[in-house]
């Protein structure tokens, strides 16, 4: 009787366990469900659109564990991947990334740029220089993915400004000192620069990137209305995490 028990005992439970590290296996190495959070992609993902991407495509990033988003293994130790077999992101694929600021947080974007390009952002909009270029393009991939829009006014000048004046006044806070004299404590304490909501809404900042070894510029498609390289850079390969495949709905 005892052998019979333990017969059925391993039947179920090594059945479930199988099921688990199956289950397992597919949601960290082969593909997945993602949900787009916001407005960034349209009009390619509209909000709260589902896709499926797969995990494979740029080697096996470092398992985190279900929704408590804790990496098993630091990105730093191993390039965050636990497999690399040397492929990497192409100029137009939309990939699933972790955010560079937040880990925890994942991302949809274009690639806008790959190794050795030359990015240009202004007022005018967005520009791309290739190695084989002498001159920057405006935005290439306008008028192969139809999904890409402008706004009738480009308010993400103003927004890049702000955010990197607001992380300025963050880490002088952190830091209790500077060096600018265009920043200044306020009577309560808190850090503040003379930027006046003038200068940063002005066009006259062009903003340049060189895309180093193994980082990526990713663009959201609705270009004036998405957080993306624009306001925390190249993204590093350690980062990503697959390619979009298909959209659900």
């Amino acid at each position: 009787m005892k052998i019979f028990f333990e017969k059925i005992l391993d039947i179920l439970f090594g059945s479930w366990l199988r099921m688990l590290a199956t289950v397992f296996v597919i949601y960290f190495t082969t593909a997945r469900i993602f949900f787009i959070p916001s407005q960034s992609m349209e009009d390619t993902y509209k909000t709260h659109s589902a896709v499926v991407a797969t995990l494979f495509d740029y080697g096996i990033s470092n398992p985190y564990f279900p929704f408590l988003e804790v990496p098993l293994v630091p990105a730093d130790v191993n390039e965050g991947h636990l497999i690399d077999w040397g492929n990497r992101p192409e100029r137009g694929d939309v990939v699933i990334f972790r955010n560079p600021l937040s880990p925890s947080i994942y991302y949809v974007k274009r690639v806008f740029a790959v190794e050795g390009d030359e990015v240009e952002f202004s007022c005018s909009g967005i520009y791309l220089k290739r190695p084989e270029n002498n001159k920057f393009v405006f935005d290439p991939y306008k008028k192969v993915y139809p999904g890409i829009k402008y706004g009738e006014t480009n308010t993400t000048m103003y927004n890049i400004n702000k955010f990197k004046h607001d992380m300025e006044v963050f880490r002088l806070s952190k830091e209790g000192n500077h060096t600018d004299r265009n920043i200044t404590a306020n009577k309560s304490g808190k850090w503040e620069t003379g930027n006046t909501e003038s200068e940063m809404k002005s066009c006259q900042n062009v903003f340049n990137w060189k895309i180093e070894k193994d980082t990526f510029f990713m663009v959201g498609d609705n270009r004036d209305d998405s957080f993306d390289s624009r306001y925390f850079g190249p993204v590093p390969y350690k980062y990503l995490v697959g390619k979009v495949r298909w959209q659900l709905f």
